[in-house]
C-alpha cells in the first residue's frame, strides 16, 4: 500500500480520481496516507551509543576554523564549547 502512496503523489491525481481509476476505497488509501506521513516524522531525539568499533574521540570546530580534539571528556567538550 506504500507504493501505492508514493504512485498518487507522483501522478498529479487528486485523491478521488486515482482511487477512482485503480479501484481503490477513499478511506483505505488515506489511512495509509497517514501511515506514511507517520514513518516520515521524527519523534524527537535519538540515543546514539557507541559500539566497541566506535573511535571514542570528539572534536570541536569553531565558527573561525580552529578545531580542538576533546577525547570522550565530555565535561572538556562542555567547557570547550562555552568558551565561543
Amino acid at each position: 500500500m506504500l507504493s501505492l502512496v508514493e504512485k498518487l503523489r507522483g501522478s498529479g491525481q487528486t485523491l478521488q480520481e486515482f482511487c477512482s481509476f485503480d479501484g481503490i476505497k477513499l478511506h483505505t488509501l488515506s489511512y495509509w496516507i497517514g501511515v506514511s506521513k507517520e514513518e516520515k516524522v521524527p519523534s524527537g531525539f535519538i540515543e546514539v551509543l557507541p559500539t566497541n568499533d566506535t573511535i571514542q574521540k570528539i572534536e570541536v570546530i569553531y565558527p573561525n576554523g580552529v578545531k580542538v580534539n576533546a577525547g570522550v571528556d565530555l565535561n572538556l567538550v562542555s567547557k570547550l564549547i562555552h568558551l565561543y
